[in-house]
C-alpha cells in the first residue's frame, strides 16, 4: 500500500510539472556586452626608480608601463584589476600588504611592504612602498597581470 501511494504521489508531482508556457514580459532595453583584455607586464630590477632619497622619509618605488590598451574610453567606462605573481602559478590582487621580519646583529626589525599601481590613458604605474622607508636596495623583478574590461 506504501509503496502504490509513493508511487502516484510521484507520478502526480510529474505530471503537475507540466503545463503550457506563461506569458513573456516586455523585452528591456539591449544591454552592453563585456570585453576585456589581459596583459602580462615584468617590471625589470632595472625599471624601479626611486622617489625621494635613499632612506627618506616618504621614500618608495615606482615603474611607469606604457599600456596603450588602456583607451580613454576603458578610463572612463571600465576597470583596471591588477594581479602580482607572487610565485610561480600564484597570483594575488593588489594591492598587496606583506608583513616582513628580518634578524641581524642588532636584533629583530620588522616592516610592512606593499605592491599598489594606479593608471591613466595608456600607461599604468606600479609602486612598491615599506613602512620603515628602507630604501637603500633597489626591488627585484616582478611580474604583473593586468586585466581590462570595459
Amino acid at each position: 500500500m506504501k509503496k502504490a501511494l509513493l508511487s502516484l504521489f510521484a507520478a502526480f508531482l510529474f505530471i503537475a510539472c507540466e503545463g503550457p508556457m506563461g506569458p513573456e514580459g516586455p523585452q528591456g532595453e539591449p544591454g552592453y556586452g563585456t570585453n576585456w583584455y589581459t596583459k602580462t607586464i615584468v617590471v625589470a630590477q632595472s625599471d624601479w626608480k626611486l622617489m625621494g632619497e635613499p632612506n627618506e622619509l616618504n621614500s618608495y618605488y615606482y615603474a611607469d608601463k606604457p599600456l596603450k590598451e588602456l583607451t580613454k574610453f576603458v578610463y572612463d567606462e571600465g576597470t583596471v584589476i591588477a594581479y602580482i605573481e607572487t610565485d610561480t602559478g600564484i597570483k594575488n590582487g593588489m594591492p598587496l600588504v606583506l608583513h616582513k621580519a628580518g634578524k641581524d646583529d642588532l636584533g629583530e626589525f620588522f616592516w610592512t611592504q606593499t605592491f599598489d599601481f594606479d593608471f591613466q590613458t595608456g600607461n599604468i604605474r606600479f609602486y612598491l612602498t615599506y613602512s620603515d622607508f628602507s630604501t637603500k636596495i633597489k626591488p627585484d623583478a616582478e611580474t604583473f597581470h593586468i586585466v581590462l574590461m570595459w
